[in-house]
């Protein structure tokens, strides 16, 4: 599935994933805190953020997947870790943004450099982490909501809503808009392979052969809608018992 959006002088494209190239990755030790934030930015060297003007009244929403930047930590693969005092990132355009301090300007963190970050919002962490997709040449990033025998990620995405008030039978709304989604993945201890959350029964039968019995019953007898993130979770804890 892809989203392709156009605004202002931009093209979005939207990401759907299937595969994860990250097993079971929790923030690691030992990174030393010690890298210049400035020299993360993309290869070129200025690091310039794609953004869209968001004084334009017709436009409701963010790229972001938080609606205002938070204090996060960045993880590089050379071992170093960056803190910064506003971090975010772009689900559309696939880029980990932050507020330069000295301009408060956003510029774009290499994600190649990267090998996963942080963000502190509403008192929790969130960890992403690179996720790759069936099909698709870049990893984009999830959210790790589960981290043990198995793993539970969450993939921010977002939906373009374009104006429509012209014409007899438009719906008379003057703005366009991104419109927040998010799709549930798990993965199984021992595996490699990323299952899409859905409430489908086939869907128990194809993850859980070997306890489909058990899983339908943990499922019906605390119904649980498992595009939901906490119920997916608390199933995978489960899974993990047997």
């Amino acid at each position: 599935m892809k989203f392709i959006m156009k605004f202002i002088s931009l093209s979005f494209v939207f990401l759907l994933p299937v595969w994860c190239a990250a097993q079971n990755v929790s923030v690691p030790e030992n990174y030393e805190a010690k890298e210049n934030l400035r020299e993360l930015g993309s290869m070129d060297g200025t690091g310039n953020v794609r953004t869209f003007d968001n004084r334009y009244e017709g436009v409701k929403g963010t790229p972001y997947a938080f609606e205002e930047f938070h204090p996060g930590e960045v993880y590089l693969k050379t071992k170093n870790k960056v803190s910064v005092n506003d971090l975010n990132y772009n689900c559309v355009e696939n880029e980990i943004v932050y507020l330069d301090p000295a301009t408060e300007v956003p510029r774009i963190i290499n994600r190649f450099q990267v090998d996963l970050f942080t963000i502190l919002e509403g008192g929790q962490d969130h960890t992403f982490v690179p996720v790759k997709l069936d099909g698709e040449e870049e990893t984009i990033f999830a959210e790790v909501l589960y981290n043990k025998a198995s793993a539970v990620y969450k993939v921010y995405y977002k939906d373009w809503l374009q104006a429509n008030y012209e014409g007899g039978y438009s719906a008379d709304r003057r703005y366009d808009q991104f419109v927040d989604k998010n799709d549930l993945y798990f993965m199984k201890a021992g595996e490699n392979m990323l299952y899409k959350a859905k409430k489908s029964k086939k869907l128990i039968g194809e993850a859980f052969p070997e306890h489909e019995k058990e899983i339908s019953a943990f499922v019906k007898q605390n119904k649980l809608d498992l595009k939901d993130g906490q119920a997916l979770v608390r199933l995978m804890e489960y899974y993990d018992t047997l």
